[in-house]
């Protein structure tokens, strides 16, 4: 009841709640370079769960929720604007409850510092603390396993709701693109500065190569930086090694000449003889003058003019061929001699250029190094000025890298409160605490509750169980003796019947009635059960043994000053000190009193009192003191014939039960069984112990006058 009356006060009073969804989807973001190349699935390989996590936050941020504010005027709305919402009755109700309400309320020290502010500060705050009311209903969350964000938020308005989920993720949507823009912008801006650098650093470094290059006569070759003496250089490298490669075809061609003409004599079988034109004319004329000499020394005589004449003329053609042969044989010579001093000419040349050119080294170095320098900031310029251009035409094609994948819809049914689930859950755990509150209230009391747990720690038979008195002015004793019928007197025959049922053998006639702890019951059963057998037997002694604290006397009515403290130490007889018939034919012995208690109930003289009182009565019951309290109880349990131990109901603890029968049982006490007393009959029912106490309410009929 604690926990489920609050709970639907509470719902009945609740202000319904209702939550409209809205989910965005975030892309990468590199899909705002619609420009570039993107591999398929590529498009989300940036995404992670920490980008997601940061879109979730920006979502949830304060400077979204301020647009949102603004958009839809939330700071006119009394839901979010603590300053125009009107209290609650339910709220009003628990203030007047409240003791300290009159007195005079201050705004603290954190009022005043605010009042302090100027207008502007103050009204911030303002904005501040309703963009913390509008985040406080918003529940932005990533969607396990996915791109997509779900955006929440409750409002009293289900219409509210859903108009401010769709605006966050409008606005959010809208914030990425002009994210984008500005990105764009700033990049564009940054390119655009650094150009103008980079242009101004490119032409000062391609100047310092041209002033360089003009300073120390340099030339640019086929993309190759040369000075006037490298290429005279090359060039004479070249001449140099064409003269040197003719000096050697030249010097081979006069060698094979020699040799040939030393093997035949002369230069007639060379290649270059064979080859002169003019010798091959001559030798044709010869080979005419010779044919024709031929034919005339067939018609003439060796003295015939004409055969002197064709000899003549032959001789003369041969002493040309000779003299041409000598002349091309002395060309030879000449021609190797010539291409040898150009040979040397060119070397000497060639050494001087070199000479030249080691000096010159240095320069070409320097002129590299300012061509490095002048390549590398050309690369740089180009490179940003192509992504400048990019940027420029990106500029015009951005988007943003989420979109709304579902809008949010007009809620039907409050989220909250959830009446049955709520009702459920508190009735379920209410129940959960009740039962745990009752075991545990349960396992922490460890009083004796049932026969069947009197039985089970004691080790004795349960004998009765005798409920407790509730009846208005009448005496419980009195009730036993005018009321038979009654549930308390049936309880103490209940007790008489068990003790009369017992062993033929062992007729059981000195009874002794204790307890753990005092006010137990004892003078009560003690008295009742004495009553009882008195009405059936003629001689009954009902004898109070607890010395400390007699209370037997006061309940009949008689003097208790004399007893027997007195007859035990010597000072009274028996005859003297006992009252007869107290109540029909039951005879009476108070406990007496006595100077020194400790020595009075002693074996030696209890002993042969019991001894001599057997043969005088028939039944004899005894009042002792709680075990735990004094000895004297232990030393009367080995002198009587049964021990009867009563367990007060609901009260006494296990343990102080366990160690009292532990004490008896090692003094050698005749433990015969258990009482279990003043027993609250109805409650005792209720819990259900199953014993036969319980039943009791059910036979109420038998029960009466």
């Amino acid at each position: 009841m604690i926990g489920v009356v609050p709970t639907t006060l509470f719902l009945q009073q609740a202000t319904p709640a209702y939550t409209a969804e809205a989910k965005v989807m975030v892309q990468a973001a590199e899909t705002n370079d619609v420009l570039s190349e993107r591999a398929p699935g590529g498009m989300r390989a940036m995404l992670n769960e920490s980008v997601m996590a940061t879109e979730v936050e920006l979502i949830g941020s304060q400077t979204l929720a301020r647009r949102v504010v603004t958009k839809l005027r939330l700071d006119e709305d009394p839901e979010f604007n603590p300053r125009l919402a009107k209290p609650k009755a339910i709220d009003v109700f628990f203030a007047s409850l409240n003791p300290l309400s009159w007195l005079p309320r201050s705004g603290g020290a954190k009022s005043d510092l605010i009042q302090a502010l100027s207008p502007a500060a103050r009204e911030t705050i303002e904005r501040d603390a309703i963009a913390n009311a509008v985040v406080s209903n918003l529940r932005v969350a990533a969607q396990r396993r996915s791109y997509v964000i779900s955006i929440q938020f409750s409002s009293h308005d289900p219409e509210k709701a859903a108009q401010v989920a769709n605006s966050f993720a409008e606005l959010y949507v809208l914030d990425r693109l002009e994210a984008s823009f500005e990105e764009a912008h700033q990049i564009s801006d940054w390119l655009g500065g650094r150009l103008e650098v980079l242009q101004k650093d490119l032409a000062n470094a391609e100047n310092a190569v041209e002033r360089f290059r003009s300073e120390h006569d340099l030339r640019n070759t086929n993309g190759r930086q040369t000075t006037i003496g490298d290429q005279q250089l090359s060039e004479l490298n070249s001449r140099l090694v064409i003269a040197r490669a003719d000096l050697a075809q030249k010097q081979a061609r006069l060698a094979q000449i020699r040799t040939v003409s030393q093997a035949r004599g002369g230069f007639d079988a060379s290649s270059d003889v064979l080859q002169s034109p003019l010798i091959q004319r001559l030798r044709e004329q010869e080979s005419l003058k010779s044919r024709e000499l031929s034919e005339a020394m067939k018609t003439y005589g060796a003295r015939h003019p004409r055969i002197v004449g064709l000899q003549a003329d032959l001789s003369d053609l041969r002493g040309k061929i000779a003299s041409e042969i000598s002349k091309i044989g002395a060309s030879f010579s000449s021609d190797v001699e010539i291409a040898a001093a150009g040979a040397r000419t060119l070397e000497k040349e060639l050494d001087h250029l070199r000479t030249q050119s080691n000096t010159a080294g240095e320069v070409t170095v320097r002129l590299r190094e300012l061509e490095r320098q002048a390549e590398a900031s050309k690369s740089l310029y180009e490179t940003f000025l192509s992504r400048f251009k990019h940027e420029a035409e990106q500029g015009h094609m951005r988007r943003a890298n989420a979109r709304v994948v579902s809008s949010a819809s007009i809620p039907v049914s409050p989220s909250f409160p959830k009446t049955h689930k709520i009702l459920l859950v508190v009735t379920l755990v209410s129940l959960a605490l009740g039962l745990l509150l009752v075991f545990l209230l349960d396992r922490i009391d460890n009083a004796v509750r049932s026969a069947d747990e009197a039985e089970e720690l004691t080790g004795l038979p349960m004998l009765a169980v005798v409920p407790i008195h509730r009846g208005q002015g009448d005496r419980p004793v009195d009730v036993v003796l005018q009321q038979p019928r009654s549930v308390l007197a049936d309880g103490v025959r209940s007790l008489r019947t068990a003790l009369l049922t017992g062993d033929a053998s062992d007729p059981g006639r000195i009874i002794l009635v204790t307890s753990s702890e005092p006010k137990e019951g004892k003078t009560f059963v003690s008295l009742c059960l004495a009553l009882m057998f008195s009405k059936s037997e003629e001689r009954v002694l009902l004898i109070d043994s607890d010395v400390y604290r007699p209370r037997l006397h006061v309940t009949l009515g008689v003097e208790g000053e004399r007893g027997l403290a007195q007859v035990l130490s010597g000072d009274l007889r028996f005859d003297e000190a006992v009252q007869r018939q107290v109540s029909g034919t039951l005879d009476f012995l108070p406990a007496g009193r006595h100077a020194n208690l400790t020595e009075v109930l002693q074996e030696p003289q209890i002993r042969p009192l019991l001894a001599d009182l057997i043969s005088r009565y028939d039944r004899i019951i005894i009042d002792s003191p709680p075990v735990l309290a004094v000895s004297d109880t232990r030393v009367l349990a080995r002198l009587v014939d049964r021990v009867i131990y009563l367990v007060k109901w609901n009260a006494t603890a296990r343990d102080a039960v366990r160690n009292g029968i532990k004490l008896l049982r090692g003094a050698g006490g005749n433990l015969y069984g258990v009482v279990l007393s003043q027993v609250d009959q109805r409650k005792h029912s209720r819990y259900g112990y199953r014993d036969y106490g319980q039943y009791y309410g059910r036979y109420r009929d038998y029960y009466g006058e």
